[in-house]
């Protein structure tokens, strides 16, 4: 990895864990654990891998049927509070989980592909890891809403959103399906403001956010994207030692002469009974 991605994509992982501990990053929580608690309920099997540094929504999939949790905390995620008991953190780069493949039943990403240099590797290695049947449930901002002009306003302007890579729900749709996996219909939220302050909101916008919400308009500020892989996804192993191929042993067949081969059945009788006859 470039020096000069990792230092930005570590100031940008800093800065997001920072904008969460403001009041509109508690209240985006608060929206987003109800959403994230109903999808884990899906959840099955053995194995659960969070990525994320938010500790208070981890309370969100002690509900589901998995009995391993594993925590991948990135090298710019800032510590936290500790982790529950049940749960087992590792350091690692999204793009390179130190994990076999088809190992996970279930995985929640909350906003790691946005601050990852390339969300479509990381895309790529969680379809790696995840195993065939398992779920994927991802966190994102939206760039096309408010959230996503604040983002916008973040490139020309140091702010908590500066080096994020949006990725719009269509264009995951389709590296999804890519990946062989089949999505539910994307649930939007947030359609506040993109302000830190609680009461910032204009009386004009809460009814036509209340409005915006009740219909489910694609233009909330944040998405949640729920997927289930329906395909085996591997990675070539360089350091396997090669298998000899299996020698083909010779077999015997009847050969057919080209003249016999267009004979009618019975031709050959009728012509020795009249070579005989004349004879």
């Amino acid at each position: 990895m470039c020096p000069l991605l990792a230092t930005s994509a570590q100031a940008s992982l800093h800065k997001l864990s920072d904008w969460f501990d403001s009041n509109a990053g508690e209240r985006l929580l608060q929206e987003q654990s109800i959403h994230v608690r109903n999808s884990a309920r899906r959840f099955h099997g053995d194995a659960l891998l969070w990525v994320g540094c938010q500790s208070p929504l981890l309370d969100t999939v002690r509900g589901c049927m998995i009995r391993h949790h594993f925590r991948l905390r990135e090298p710019g995620w800032p510590s936290d509070a500790a982790d529950p008991a049940d749960m087992t953190s590792f350091h690692a780069d999204l793009r390179e989980i130190p994990l076999p493949n088809n190992c996970m039943d279930a995985m929640v990403v909350h906003h790691g592909l946005e601050a990852s240099p390339d969300p479509r590797s990381a895309l790529r290695e969680c379809a790696r890891v995840l195993t065939g049947g398992g779920r994927l449930v991802i966190c994102a901002f939206n760039p096309l809403s408010l959230w996503g002009l604040r983002a916008l306003y973040a490139r020309a302007v140091e702010d908590s959103f500066s080096h994020l890579k949006l990725v719009s729900p269509l264009r995951l749709l389709d590296w999804l399906a890519v990946l062989g996996f089949e999505a539910e219909p994307v649930q939007y939220l947030a359609y506040n403001l993109p302000l830190t302050k609680s009461g910032s909101d204009a009386a004009f916008w809460r009814g036509s956010r209340n409005l915006l919400a009740r219909y489910r308009v694609p233009v909330g500020g944040v998405y949640i994207l729920s997927a289930v892989k329906t395909a085996f996804a591997i990675r070539p192993d360089k350091f396997r030692a090669k298998v000899a191929g299996a020698k083909l042993a010779p077999v015997a067949y009847p050969k057919i002469s080209s003249r016999s081969r267009f004979e009618k059945p019975g031709a050959t009788t009728t012509r020795l009974i009249t070579d005989t006859r004349g004879n």
